[in-house]
């Protein structure tokens, strides 16, 4: 018993909907869901992609045989329009709540489903608040479809509609995270990113890349940190072409489509400090555009010049706009806005163009800055 069942009698036929939060995670995170939570019969019904979004499912609409698949690890569930008969694993089940399509989405129990995944959902009639707990976080890409179990990094693999199958054991782990980031690279490669804020404040960072060929994981990376400031490693950028980013903050593989390293940097040698943590924020063939963590300095790095330098030591930004950001850079964790730093915006022929916002005025600067004039200094 998943607690489900509300105070009304069983055999009530209204039904009515109530707008409801989800807690969600060991941090009990709320989040708002997009459609109304329906209370039929005494019983939760929830909108299918919903249930699937929740649970870590992967939802299958047939429109012309109007029929819905869910598929999770050792899980196939469908069901008719129209009939309480549901098919569980090949095996046929009877709802007690039939399902109802409702402003053109259909909405089945949320009991029936959790218990089939073993999952604990709990709900508050008082508070409208859904307690959940979820094993898989799930991401999908032109058919290609992952599954990661948080607690003990198993990693699941689906190709089109079907159950998955377990493909190896990951190092990374997730608290709170819901969504997988898939790219599916070719017909035989892909490429999973997750990236989470856990806790209230959000502040416990957890960043990983995945790279799966043929069924198998070929390669691996992540990191965790913490700060107010996001993972800001630009992963998908079109400057990448036809390569992914593989970084543990501390070193970056750039692969191609087939798992081939076709670069390498070690972050802390180019720029001196090897405890520091770094994003990438932008890539070219010529130069990369790195984020120091720990300050929030903005560093560029010319790839063909092998020359490092300090982004703020570039541009001619005011004495006291320099001050501040170069005062404040051992304690940028606590500085809220996030335009107090120096952000890279776009390339003009030879020249980058940064913004940066004026603590004193609230105003945001464009500065230039031509590539040929970067001399060999290290930052």
């Amino acid at each position: 018993m998943l607690g489900l069942l509300l105070s009304s009698p069983s055999h009530a036929a209204a039904s009515s909907f109530v707008k409801a939060n989800v807690e969600y995670g060991q941090f009990k995170s709320l989040f708002s869901m997009k459609d109304p939570v329906m209370i039929k019969d005494g019983r939760v019904l929830l909108p299918l992609r919903e249930i699937g979004d929740i649970l870590g499912l992967k939802v299958h609409w047939n429109q012309p045989q109007q029929r819905a698949s869910l598929y999770g690890v050792n899980l196939e569930l469908t069901l008719q329009l129209g009939s309480d008969v549901v098919y569980l694993n090949k095996k046929q089940k009877k709802l007690k709540t039939s399902a109802e399509v409702i402003n053109g989405k259909l909405y089945i129990p949320l009991r029936f489903v959790a218990e089939a995944v073993n999952e604990d959902v709990k709900w508050n009639s008082n508070t409208k608040t859904l307690s959940v707990g979820s094993n898989y976080v799930v991401g999908t890409d032109k058919g290609i479809t992952f599954w990661l179990n948080r607690k003990n990094g198993e990693f699941y693999q689906a190709i089109g509609n079907k159950v998955p199958s377990f493909i190896g054991t990951l190092e990374i782990r997730g608290g709170e995270l819901r969504h997988l980031q898939v790219q599916r690279l070719s017909d035989n490669s892909s490429y999973v990113r997750l990236y989470e804020a856990e806790g209230m404040s959000e502040l416990g960072k957890r960043s990983g890349q995945i790279f799966v060929k043929n069924g198998q994981i070929i390669r691996e990376a992540h990191f965790e940190f913490i700060g107010h400031y996001p993972d800001t490693n630009a992963y998908n950028l079109y400057d990448l072409r036809d390569k992914v980013l593989f970084s543990d903050g501390k070193h970056a593989e750039f692969l191609n489509h087939e798992g081939e390293v076709v670069a390498y940097y070690n972050l802390g040698e180019l720029t001196g400090k090897e405890d520091e943590i770094y994003m990438i924020e932008y890539i070219t063939d010529y130069y990369m555009i790195l984020r120091e963590y720990g300050t929030q300095h903005l560093i560029l790095y010319h790839r063909m010049r092998e020359i490092t330098a300090y982004v703020h030591e570039l541009l001619p930004l005011p004495p006291a706009e320099k001050q501040f950001l170069e005062e404040v850079a051992l304690d940028r964790n606590n500085e809220p806005d996030r335009e107090l730093i120096i952000r890279f915006n776009k390339q003009e022929e030879n020249t980058l163009l940064f913004l940066n916002k004026s603590k004193k005025t609230g105003q945001v600067h464009s500065y230039p800055f031509n590539l040929t004039k970067l001399k060999n200094e290290s930052p």
